[in-house]
């Protein structure tokens, strides 16, 4: 099951707990939830602490998108935002650069990233919609704690152009 499915299925178990009519019992399970979550989040962090005494923090782990999820759960991903931000845009700049297009990181702040696409192919009518998506599912697997993301130079595909989101 991928984290994000993991991350579903326990919102989906605490709006259950919240419906609960006992209020003392919703409360205990609530504190039983984040005693739970605070043994498994210090856990974690006195392995990172182990392993980084041994040297760098292996790069598999903050690959693993289950690890990097628990990681930024706890507030112990290694990598700062900005830098992941930066990793996600190089990781589909290929892309973006095939469709006559580029990216630029214009601010971050406060947690909110501010995006210019710039750029079109001219074989698809619809690139700047294309490389928007690209740009987003990249930044979602990165930095899937970012709080916001604007993009300039957005576009919206017409008629035929809905074709090349397909590809």
């Amino acid at each position: 099951m991928s984290p994000e499915n993991q991350a579903e299925e326990i919102q989906e178990l605490v709006t259950q707990i919240d419906k609960y009519p006992d209020p003392k019992a919703r409360e205990l399970m609530q504190e039983c939830l984040q005693a739970v979550l605070q043994f498994h989040g210090d856990g974690l962090e006195r392995m990172l602490r182990i392993v980084s005494d041994q040297g760098k923090l292996p790069e598999a782990l903050v690959k693993d998108e289950l690890v990097r999820s628990l990681l930024l759960v706890h507030g112990l991903h290694p990598v700062d935002l900005e830098t992941r931000l930066h990793q996600a845009l190089d990781k589909v700049l290929p892309y973006i650069h095939s469709h006559g297009g580029n990216v630029e990181l214009i601010s971050l702040i406060a947690g909110v990233a501010k995006l210019r696409l710039q750029g079109t192919c001219k074989t698809c009518p619809s690139s700047a919609i294309t490389l928007e998506l690209a740009v987003k599912a990249a930044v979602e697997e990165f930095c899937p704690d970012l709080l916001g993301m604007e993009v300039e130079g957005q576009a919206q595909p017409t008629g035929p152009a809905l074709e090349c989101l397909k590809t």
